[in-house]
């Protein structure tokens, strides 16, 4: 039985599919959703005067958080508009994508992650792999990846 759903979104158009699937799945199964997005914040290693790097990272993220916050407002309006009687929820969290999923599905004992299938670039994919492998791999519950 499905009871939670976490659908991570990362403002692609996999990610928005995956949303569609994932209330449309949460409707089914009577199911609670969480809206998770995960920011990546950056690192920079340089020679530069270290106080002018941090000023600047710390705009940087401040600006990419609000990014962020916009995405995630913008999945629950779509979640409300589209499925307006489900208990949908969201969080905004920061560090490794894949890692911060897992994690938060594996606290919050969600039954399924549903994501859609990453649009990385080719160089980091051939590196790294995608961030729905990597947590297709390490999650301890079902993992649907929607293309």
């Amino acid at each position: 039985m499905i009871s939670k759903i976490l659908v991570a979104v990362d403002g692609t158009l996999s990610g928005d599919r995956a949303l569609d699937f994932g209330l449309a799945l949460a409707e089914k199964y009577s199911a609670s959703v969480l809206i998770l997005n995960v920011l990546d914040a950056p690192v920079y290693s340089t020679t530069a005067d270290p106080i002018i790097v941090v000023a600047d990272t710390a705009l940087l993220i401040k600006d990419l958080r609000k990014v962020h916050e916009n995405l995630i407002a913008k999945a629950a309006e779509h979640a409300a508009t589209v499925k307006p009687g489900l208990s949908v929820t969201t969080e905004l969290k920061e560090g490794n994508p894949p890692d911060q999923i897992v994690l938060t599905a594996t606290e919050g004992n969600f039954d399924i992650i549903v994501m859609g299938h990453g649009d990385e670039g080719k160089a980091r994919k051939l590196f790294l792999g995608s961030t729905s492998e990597r947590v297709a791999h390490i999650a301890q519950c079902a993992v649907l990846i929607v293309k």
